[in-house]
C-alpha cells in the first residue's frame, strides 16, 4: 500500500473521520487499518483506541474482510485456496476468520473454475503440456490433488 501522502494528522477526530471514510470504502483488515494509521502519524495509544471504535461501531471486522477477499479473489482472479490463504496469513488475519473465509466459496463453483483454467489448453498433446497446465493451477492456488482429480474428469469428457 502506498504511504499516506498527506500531512501527518495529529488530531484525533480528524484521523477518525478519515479512517471511518477509508473502511467504509471497501472491507479492511485490521493490519491495514493499522498501517494507515501509522502512516497518519498517530501516536500508539491513539490508534489503538481508534482500532476499538472501529470495530465496535462495525466499521471493520476481520470476519467480513476475510469472506470478501476470499468471495473477490477466486471470481475475480480464479485463485484456489492455497492462494487465497497465502494472502489472508499476509494480512495478518486469524485462522478462524480464514476458515470462515474459505466456506464462501462453493465447492461445485471452486471446480468449475479450475476445470475451466485446465479447459483452456486442452487437449494436451503429451505429457509435457498436461504439467505445464499442472503448474499452471498450482500457481493460481490449486492443490496437486484437485488438479488431478480435475485433469482426469478432462481426459474421461474428452473420451
Amino acid at each position: 500500500m502506498a504511504p499516506f501522502k498527506r500531512e501527518k494528522i495529529y488530531d484525533l477526530d480528524t484521523a477518525r473521520l478519515q479512517v471511518r471514510k477509508y473502511c467504509a470504502y471497501q472491507d479492511r483488515c485490521q493490519s491495514e487499518v493499522e498501517q494507515r494509521l501509522r502512516d497518519m502519524g498517530l501516536q500508539v495509544a491513539a490508534a489503538e483506541t481508534l482500532l476499538g471504535e472501529l470495530i465496535e461501531e462495525g466499521f471493520l471486522s476481520e470476519e467480513r474482510f476475510a469472506r470478501a477477499y476470499a468471495r473477490g479473489k477466486h471470481r475475480a482472479k480464479g485463485w484456489g485456496r492455497v492462494k487465497i490463504i497465502q494472502g489472508l496469513k499476509a494480512k495478518r488475519v486469524p485462522e478462524a476468520c480464514i476458515r470462515l473465509g474459505l466456506s464462501e466459496i462453493p465447492e461445485e463453483e471452486y471446480r468449475q473454475s479450475l476445470q475451466s483454467l485446465l479447459a483452456k489448453s486442452w487437449p494436451w498433446p503429451d505429457r509435457a503440456a498436461a504439467y505445464a497446465a499442472s503448474q499452471a493451477a498450482q500457481r493460481r492456488g490449486f492443490t496437486w490433488d484437485e488438479i488431478q482429480e480435475a485433469q482426469r474428469a478432462l481426459e474421461s469428457e474428452g473420451e
